[in-house]
């Protein structure tokens, strides 16, 4: 669980987005991160054990988690700071664009999910190629009860197509996923949930569900033809 003092870190930190604030509570920013990277051992402890990939990974909990500092270089808004942490588990790290599972925290917008949001054109193009090789492999992941009830939003991403990408036809009966540019469960996790005993229990059951989308999509990217 997540104490509420790290929620209140970070509801402060939206409202004092500066260098002068965050050093003179630098100590409020140590116990927040302190209590976030407990979390996520003991997340990580939990996803080793259903995913044998994470288990082999030996991943840093360290380096599951986002940085604070903004990057400054390419945005309008100079805010030093991200008033949210993301926290990422990929077998593949520091590799991007495979699939993962993630929890997105930030007050009263926390989400959890796993799959690949964002990936390059060249692993985009092995997904859709083995969505339309094995849809009905994909359709059955997708399709399941349990997959349905704990991810009511579907699959999600960057974003989708107008038409139909190139080399496939609007007839094919997987068309609406060939159009998208991202594959990914991604649902709202309350705060409540959050700091109560139950949340290393309701997250890594999400995190089970969407296994088989993980393992789908990195399948597909990791073929060598």
């Amino acid at each position: 669980m997540i104490k509420q003092t790290s929620f209140d870190f970070l509801s402060k930190l939206k409202l004092n987005n500066s260098r002068e604030w965050f050093e003179q509570n630098r100590d409020l920013y140590e116990n927040y991160r302190s209590d976030i990277l407990q979390l996520t051992e003991n997340l990580l402890k939990e996803l080793s054990k259903i995913d044998h990939a994470i288990l082999q990974a030996n991943l840093d909990p360290k380096k599951c988690l986002t940085r604070v500092n903004r990057d400054l270089r390419f945005s309008k808004d100079k805010t030093p700071y991200k008033n949210y942490v993301l926290v990422v588990f990929n077998k593949n790290y520091p590799q991007p664009n495979k699939a993962g599972y993630f929890i997105h925290i930030e007050p009263d917008i926390c989400s959890v999910g796993g799959g690949v949001w964002q990936t390059s054109p060249e692993y985009l193009k092995k997904i859709r190629q083995e969505i339309d090789y094995s849809f009905t492999d994909f359709n059955k992941i997708i399709t399941t009860p349990k997959f349905q009830k704990t991810f009511p939003n579907g699959l999600q991403g960057v974003g989708k197509l107008k038409k139909m990408p190139v080399g496939y036809d609007e007839t094919n009966p997987a068309s609406e996923f060939l159009k998208m540019k991202g594959f990914c469960t991604k649902e709202p996790l309350s705060d409540k949930i959050l700091t109560s005993k139950d949340c290393i229990q309701t997250i890594i059951q999400s995190f089970k569900t969407t296994k088989p989308l993980v393992d789908y999509i990195n399948k597909a990217i990791e073929y060598e033809e």
